[in-house]
């Protein structure tokens, strides 16, 4: 799934995606370093992502940055 729209709203739309994910799904959030006025609301994204169960995630500095999550069982795979 590629969240790419008005950063303000990253949050609502993982929200709403978040429990319909299944094991082994990706996110990926572009945008996370530049544009520079982004950068509050894709911090907030990224905090918000990363407290959710069973998600692992990290920051790609590539490009203008993707935060890339996956969801699934940490302890087991």
């Amino acid at each position: 799934m590629l969240l790419d729209l008005w950063k303000d709203l990253y949050i609502s739309c993982s929200d709403l995606f978040y429990p319909k994910l299944k094991q082994g799904a990706y996110a990926a959030a572009d945008n996370m370093i530049n544009p520079e006025w982004s950068r509050p609301d894709a911090l907030a994204y990224r905090q918000n992502i990363r407290s959710k169960p069973r998600i692992d995630s990290i920051l790609l500095t590539v490009g203008s940055g993707v935060e890339l999550s996956r969801y699934g069982d940490q302890l087991s795979e």
